[in-house]
């Protein structure tokens, strides 16, 4: 049986602390995995055009445009109209590079992608650019010479310099990119009451009543759009602010999963475990080992 979605992985190389992959899709593709992680992320777009799907708003994303997204934001891509899309994907940890960074004189990951989400249009030299620092990584990756794992960190600090000096016309989240659609519009409107109220113990049918939709339309639009079911995502903003408050607050984990209106405290620690990939206890403790 053919592939549906028509694949192609051009490459797709790992070193620890680091991922890059090229993909080529010819047909309709929506991502299925949900991704709330905690790597950096640097995705550029050479063919095609994306809907990507960041937090609570999404953005239209066209051949030549690089996103960089912090970790921990909630994130998909899904189709827009043509189906062709080419990107290259790379997964970056901080523990890998920070200590580089800050050896080389700088600041670390979060100096270069800011405090929110950074989409970068590229000019055709800052593209081509990008384009030779993928293929040295690539390469390095390949043949893994002699210190390759350190020629791979000043690669990408290369280009996240590059990047960070690109003074080319930046796209400002939320300006003239974002998607809007009635169906992406009201979407976000839940999205954002859901990341300011994470707590609230209103149901489908609740949520559906509040925005004037009705609960099945409003099931289907959401998880076309965000790739999670409402409660999914609900969860996902309960755990992100349970990590604020396990890293800058002392309330106990029982008090917190009160705060945020978990049924009991055995509930809060699966859903935290499934998305955060450890107990409470251990991520406060690494937090505090950090600080």
């Amino acid at each position: 049986m053919d592939n549906p979605y028509a694949e192609q992985i051009l490459f797709s190389r790992y070193m620890d602390g680091l991922t890059i992959e090229q993909v080529i899709r010819e047909k309709e593709y929506t991502m299925a995995s949900r991704h709330f992680h905690a790597t950096y992320e640097l995705y550029y777009l050479l063919e095609g055009e994306r809907y990507y799907f960041i937090d609570n708003e999404t953005y239209l994303i066209k051949s030549g445009d690089m996103v960089m997204i912090r970790p921990n934001h909630i994130h998909k891509t899904s189709l827009v109209s043509t189906t062709r899309h080419n990107r290259v994907l790379l997964q970056i940890s901080g523990e890998m590079m920070n200590p580089f960074l800050k050896a080389c004189g700088l600041g670390g990951m979060d100096d270069f992608y800011g405090n929110g989400v950074r989409i970068l249009t590229l000019s055709e030299e800052m593209q081509a650019e990008a384009l030779h620092s993928f293929a040295r990584i690539r390469e390095e990756l390949t043949k893994k010479q002699r210190h390759y794992q350190v020629a791979v960190r000043l690669e990408l600090t290369n280009l996240l310099l590059s990047l960070a000096r690109y003074q080319a016309p930046e796209q400002p989240a939320g300006e003239n990119q974002t998607a809007q659609t009635w169906k992406h519009t009201k979407v976000h409107e839940v999205a954002d009451y859901l990341t300011a109220h994470p707590e609230t113990p209103e149901s489908l049918e609740d949520l559906a009543g509040r925005f004037y939709i009705s609960k099945s339309y409003l099931s289907r639009i959401f998880r076309e759009i965000t790739g999670f079911s409402v409660n999914e995502y609900k969860n996902i903003c309960r755990i992100k602010k349970s990590q604020n408050l396990l890293t800058h607050s002392d309330c106990s984990i029982t008090e917190i999963s009160d705060l945020l209106g978990f049924e009991n405290l055995t509930y809060y620690e699966r859903v935290f475990k499934k998305y955060a990939e450890m107990t409470p206890l251990k991520y406060r403790r690494q937090m505090r080992l950090q600080g």
